[in-house]
């Protein structure tokens, strides 16, 4: 597993919230683009993240709580369901997973399992990303590239 250290610089995320399981956040990704891509939010500078606050092998898939999100530049009136939030960035440790969304728990196990415990690094008391570097409606599964990132301490 190739893995990176990275610092990430604070940004402005406009996000919808998902409560349930994190196979279903889909439905929180709908509602975001359906309010961004109207509203012309989307520009040359703007990163398509997921931020998962749980870990599925501790809390029951009904009860996991993620967001859908999208850098902004500035916060919207005429949001609706859609939140803002100013994320402060940091350390994070980055690895790039090749294919399918459905594969995404493998590559965050070895993350956590196997590169984690031999890295002298310490996870941070704050929610992983995923970075979602190319669009699922018009990309292939197998050629989605999406990075894993883990705070650190």
């Amino acid at each position: 597993m190739d893995v990176k250290i990275w610092t990430l610089d604070p940004m402005k995320l406009a996000y919808v919230e998902h409560v349930g399981p994190y196979t279903e956040v889909d439905q929180a990704w709908g509602k975001l683009c359906g309010w961004a891509g109207p509203n012309g939010i989307y520009n040359e500078r703007t990163r398509f993240f997921g931020i998962y606050h749980d870990n599925p092998e501790e809390i029951p898939a009904a009860e996991l709580r993620s967001e859908a999100c999208i850098t902004v530049d500035n916060e919207s009136d005429n949001a609706g369901v859609v939140k803002f939030k100013d994320v402060p960035g940091g350390k994070f440790a980055v690895t790039t997973h090749l294919g399918p969304y459905t594969n995404l728990a493998e590559s965050w196990m070895e993350f956590y399992m196997k590169w984690l415990p031999t890295s002298g690094m310490e996870h941070a008391e704050s929610p992983c990303y995923e970075q979602y570097m190319n669009d699922p409606n018009s990309t292939k599964p197998e050629q989605l590239v999406t990075l894993l990132l883990m705070p650190l301490k």
